[in-house]
């Protein structure tokens, strides 16, 4: 870094330094106490001397003054008065003996070997930031030394400060320096020096060194003083005289752009701020005593050591908060599952027990519908009146010509008319119309929806509703009904096998569409034998009721608990035997007044976990379809239980009586299925996790304001300025 001059000396007066200090010298006298070893320099008034203190063996700086015609020696005793005034403070170059009446006169002062903050800032920027604030700091502090004794420096700079054999930074050269009383200028060096400074009739302010503190704090970052660059400096020297070199350098700083801005190192915001004041232009802007960069540098300094503190006691809670709230909400979820699991399982075992029970009271109805159609075919009256329907040659010739289901010829058409069979179908009605009848004086008692007949061969001989029917079934032929020839689901129609076999026992049919009154029913039905021998079939009767007519399963039920019937016997769908359960009762049945929609059907993968005893949610198929909105209520996740319905046959089975075939042992696929609601089973599961989420929102709330409470509290603690060390 090149040495900056004091404006103080004339370009004359620098050639004639530069010359005299070219001549070689010798010690110019002897000191008693002192023997001098070595020139260290030479100036416009003289030479300094490195000397030994022969008392004390310490080095010691000797300035004798050789040219004494051009000393000012009313200046050289005040700089002496002021340096004997800062005897006592450690961070000013110490003043330790005065020789004027000596020939020439001289000043021994003590000798720091280390040199200038100059030549330091030369050899080693760039320099740490830390290493920089503690130099600016010995400064600063030797600075309010000086301060408190009325001394203003008037030209800080990095040649003027001198550091010692521990690297502290000491005050030397008040050659420029005023009292604080004094009104007569003071130059000092250029970039160095205030603007305001720079004027020949300017009174000395404690401003101009806050500002020189400011430009030395710079320079020891950034390697450079503030506001030079060679442009700038060779305006300057160009302008003229030194009044219009002084004017021009109050005119460059005030138009030139903020250097703390155009820093090459990054300063935090507090360092850059005590930078900002220091140098700026407007004195009134600047810091006004060198106190109050103390108090901003210390403030900086326990900002930064408390930031981990800081940094523990603000992070701290919350990383024990988020901790909390990580492990809390882990335990809670895992809370949850258990309490729900728990609630399953309880519903399970729950629903079990009911589902058993339902099964119980639908096995007891349908023993009745079996016990009804067993006793009306066991009637005399209708085999008799049977026999003569099927001794019609018009039956025969129907059975010989036999047409397609959905063809009506004019012997079928005859057929309806004739009396013989109408006298059948009087029977029936009236037959009917007895079971109506208990219905309508008690609802608990079977409900049937029709009673027919048909033949050996399958045609419709006869057959009575509960209520009047447009369309003709008598004389078609429906032998590819499961409740004529037994098995698990309908043959097409017109395409029967051939050798079809009708049923030998009491069944029950899979569920199927009218073709009369296009309502979904199933069928009872059982054979008709001319005697108890049982070896002549006369035909079949059967008895249907609709889909959710089952009295029991239509009594009142909890909402989110209810009991389905399904009939999930296997069925053929491509080719593949498939398990697809049937909804044969469901609440929506009572619900929706329209009987000829189509059953529902349960997935075949969810029938199989259900009957697998797998504890997996069920889906309702209800609650799938979205065409209508009643349907809705019937959506979401289900817990399902399901119990097989055994059929009367099974029941004499247990009771001893012989199993009349093994087809009536499948017959077991007839399933209750009893489900809960799994969001109203969970519900206070989850009212209490809501509960407890809220509870500890408002503690962690609480915690954080107590946190922030707490911190305000410190903050405002250790907001005081702490004492300015001296």
């Amino acid at each position: 870094m090149k040495p900056e001059h004091t404006q103080r000396q004339t370009d004359g007066e620098q050639h004639r330094s530069q010359q005299l200090s070219m001549q070689p010298t010798e010690s110019p006298a002897e000191l008693p106490g002192y023997e001098l070893v070595r020139r260290l320099g030479s100036g416009a008034y003289g030479e300094v001397w490195i000397g030994v203190d022969k008392n004390t063996n310490r080095q010691v700086a000797v300035k004798f003054f050789n040219h004494q015609s051009g000393v000012d020696w009313q200046l050289l005793d005040k700089e002496v008065e002021k340096l004997v005034s800062l005897a006592t403070a450690r961070h000013v170059v110490q003043l330790l003996e005065v020789g004027w009446n000596h020939e020439p006169p001289y000043y021994v002062m003590e000798y720091l070997e280390q040199g200038s903050v100059d030549e330091f800032i030369e050899n080693n920027s760039p320099i740490d930031l830390e290493q920089c604030l503690q130099m600016f700091e010995d400064i600063a502090i030797g600075m309010s030394h000086a301060h408190a004794k009325g001394i203003l420096h008037c030209d800080l700079k990095p040649a003027n400060i001198l550091l010692d054999a521990e690297g502290h930074a000491r005050l030397a050269d008040f050659g420029q320096s005023r009292l604080s009383t004094d009104q007569s200028p003071a130059l000092g060096t250029l970039f160095y020096m205030a603007p305001e400074q720079a004027d020949l009739n300017a009174v000395p302010d404690i401003r101009w060194d806050t500002y020189g503190l400011g430009a030395i704090l710079y320079t020891l970052i950034e390697g450079r003083p503030p506001y030079r660059n060679q442009q700038r400096l060779k305006d300057i020297e160009n302008a003229g005289n030194l009044e219009q070199r002084l004017s021009a350098y109050q005119t460059t700083l005030k138009v030139a752009p903020n250097p703390v801005e155009q820093m090459k190192r990054p300063v935090d915001p507090a360092l850059q701020t005590i930078l900002e004041k220091c140098l700026s232009t407007d004195p009134e802007q600047r810091f006004h005593s060198v106190g109050d960069i103390l108090s901003e540098l210390e403030q900086r300094k326990l900002a930064r050591a408390r930031r981990p503190l800081n940094i523990l006691g603000l992070f701290g809670p919350l990383f024990l908060l988020a901790l909390m709230v990580l492990f809390g909400g882990k335990w809670y979820k895992q809370a949850v599952e258990d309490a729900e699991q728990a609630v399953r399982e309880r519903v399970y075992e729950s629903n079990a027990w009911v589902s058993r029970h339902v099964a119980l009271s639908v096995e007891e109805e349908l023993r009745n519908y079996y016990q009804i159609i067993e006793f009306e075919a066991s009637q005399r009256e209708l085999q008799n009146k049977l026999r003569a329907v099927l001794t019609s040659p018009l039956l025969k010739q129907i059975q010989a010509d036999r047409q397609s289901f959905n063809t009506i010829t004019e012997q079928q058409k005859v057929f309806v008319d004739q009396d013989i069979r109408i006298v059948l179908d009087q029977y029936l009605q009236g037959r009917l119309n007895v079971y109506l009848e208990r219905v309508q004086s008690d609802e608990s008692n079977p409900k049937l929806a029709s009673l027919f007949v048909i033949g050996a061969e399958g045609d419709m001989l006869s057959i009575a509703y509960d209520e009047p029917v447009q369309t003709q079934s008598v004389g078609r032929n429906y032998s590819f009904r499961t409740y004529f020839h037994g098995q698990s689901e309908d043959f097409p129609r017109d395409t029967s096998p051939p050798g079809i076999t009708p049923i030998a026992y009491t069944h029950l049919s899979a569920a199927f569409q009218s073709t009369t009154t296009k309502r979904w029913k199933i069928a009872i039905s059982t054979p008709i034998y001319a005697d108890e021998s049982q070896t002549e079939l006369l035909g079949i009767i059967a008895l249907t009721l609709n889909l959710g007519d089952f009295s029991y399963l239509r009594s009142d039920q909890i909402e989110n608990q209810f009991a389905v019937f399904i009939d999930g016997r296997t069925q053929t769908a491509n080719n593949q035997i498939q398990v697809q359960g049937t909804i044969l009762q469901h609440p929506i049945m009572d619900e929706i007044d329209n009987p000829t929609i189509e059953p529902f059907r349960i997935n075949g993968t969810q029938l199989q976990q259900l009957l697998q005893g797998e504890k997996q949610l069920y889906i309702d198929p209800v609650g799938q379809t979205t065409v209508r909105p009643e349907y809705a209520k019937y959506g979401g996740e289900w817990i399902g239980v399901i119990e097989n319905v055994r059929l009367p046959g099974q029941s004499a089975a247990d009771s001893g009586a012989p199993i009349e075939s093994d087809v009536d042992r499948k017959q077991s696929e007839l399933l209750i299925l009893i489900q809960e609601s799994y969001q109203d089973a969970t519900t206070p599961i989850r009212e209490l996790g809501a509960k407890l989420i809220l509870e500890g929102i408002i503690t962690a709330v609480i915690l954080l304001i107590a946190v922030t409470t707490l911190w305000l509290f410190v903050l405002r603690r250790f907001s005081t300025a702490p004492s300015i060390k001296t």
